[in-house]
């Protein structure tokens, strides 16, 4: 399974390891815009962009984040907002931007609900993006990355369990090692990730 990411990080081309190796910096720059112009605090934006991420593209997912941000300042009754996940997620971005004062642990307690591991560490991985080693956000995607096959996301076999999430985690962590070790490179376990994830969308036609 670690072969399959390692394999996966070599089909890469070079622009897409470039762009694999900013792309949480670059999520993290895009919230910190919103942040800045409607005064609410970074780890909020971040979470309601976590919380709205699941099955969304990342350009209606930073979209749907600022509408809800707008709305929320602007007085404007979240419900009404239309955004392009599901509603429970809608429901937790909600929850998150109501409470006064929001912590780190509130946001992270808010995403990881019965099952969001995959929201958790994509919070993690764009918040921490400065300061984070060893967390991975392990989506569909990169579920068959692992797995060296390509399934619908709506499938049985893109369903994880926390257990199954933890374990595809360490075996980024592993490949990332070993890649370093191989490369000479000084690579972050979620850097791989975004790497490999850039390049299977690439070579597998998904847009």
């Amino acid at each position: 399974m670690i072969d399959n990411i390692i394999g996966t990080y070599y089909l890469s081309k070079s622009g897409e390891k470039l762009h694999g190796f900013a792309w949480y910096l670059d999520a993290y720059k895009s919230c910190v815009v919103i942040s800045k112009r409607f005064g609410v605090p970074l780890k909020v934006v971040v979470g309601v962009c976590s919380a709205l991420s699941p099955n969304n593209k990342w350009h209606k997912n930073i979209i749907d984040t600022e509408n809800m941000v707008l709305a929320y300042k602007s007085g404007i009754p979240l419900d009404e907002v239309k955004v392009s996940t599901y509603s429970n997620n809608k429901a937790k971005a909600i929850e998150m931007l109501m409470i006064p004062k929001a912590t780190k642990q509130d946001i992270r307690d808010i995403l990881f609900g019965k099952s969001g591991h995959k929201t958790r560490a994509f919070f993690d991985c764009i918040y921490g993006c400065k300061t984070n080693k060893d967390t991975v956000c392990v989506d569909g995607h990169a579920l068959h990355i692992y797995m060296g096959e390509k399934h619908a996301l709506s499938s049985n076999k893109s369903n994880m369990t926390p257990k199954q999430s933890l374990t595809i985690s360490q075996a980024y962590i592993d490949a990332c090692d070993e890649i370093n070790k191989r490369e000479g490179t000084s690579y972050l376990p979620y850097q791989i990730q975004a790497i490999t994830w850039v390049a299977w969308r690439r070579i597998h036609g998904i847009t």
